[in-house]
């Protein structure tokens, strides 16, 4: 858990240092873009070791790096938006959230469907084993119901056949 703040934190240390030295020589935001989204990601770790720590200490370790955290994106922000115009740091924090927004909806959609495939592939499987079950019922009262002997045994005596014995239908 801490190992995550400190790899966040340095995350987000690197990434500023990459944009301080790449933004002066940066034709456009996409130049820097690995950068911004490192700094991203670092704040992401950062967030997820503050909601996991328990301790005193952890707490007072992740709350500073969480404002240090802050501080480098205002620098990021700073930087972003002197070079390339203002609010290009809000429309690149905009732009990015709607993008988080719509793959956490296609996921839940996704998650959606294949449980609907599920469901349909168990009812499926069901109505095919009822389907069995009832076919074999059914062949096994025919089959009892069916006569399988040709020739009636208790109709014949001594070897020498009585007068009513079952034939085979003639053809």
């Amino acid at each position: 858990m801490i190992s995550e703040v400190l790899a966040g934190a340095a995350l987000i240390k690197s990434s500023v240092t990459a944009i301080k030295g790449a933004i002066g020589t940066a034709k456009d935001v996409g130049e820097i873009a690995g950068f911004i989204d490192q700094v991203f990601l670092g704040q992401e770790q950062v967030r997820k070791a503050q909601l996991s720590g328990n301790s005193l200490n952890s707490v007072a370790k992740d709350m500073i790096e969480a404002e240090l955290a802050k501080e480098a994106e205002q620098q990021v922000k700073l930087m972003v938006n002197m070079r390339f115009g203002s609010r290009t740091w809000d429309r690149i924090v905009a732009e990015r959230s709607r993008r988080v927004k719509a793959a956490e909806k296609r996921l839940k959609a996704q998650k959606i469907r294949r449980q609907e495939q599920i469901e349909t592939a168990i009812a499926i499987g069901f109505l095919l084993s009822c389907v069995a079950v009832i076919g074999g019922l059914l062949s096994w009262h025919y089959l009892r119901c069916q006569e399988w002997t040709f020739v009636d045994r208790t109709h014949i005596t001594a070897g020498k056949p009585s007068g009513n014995i079952p034939q085979w239908p003639s053809r």
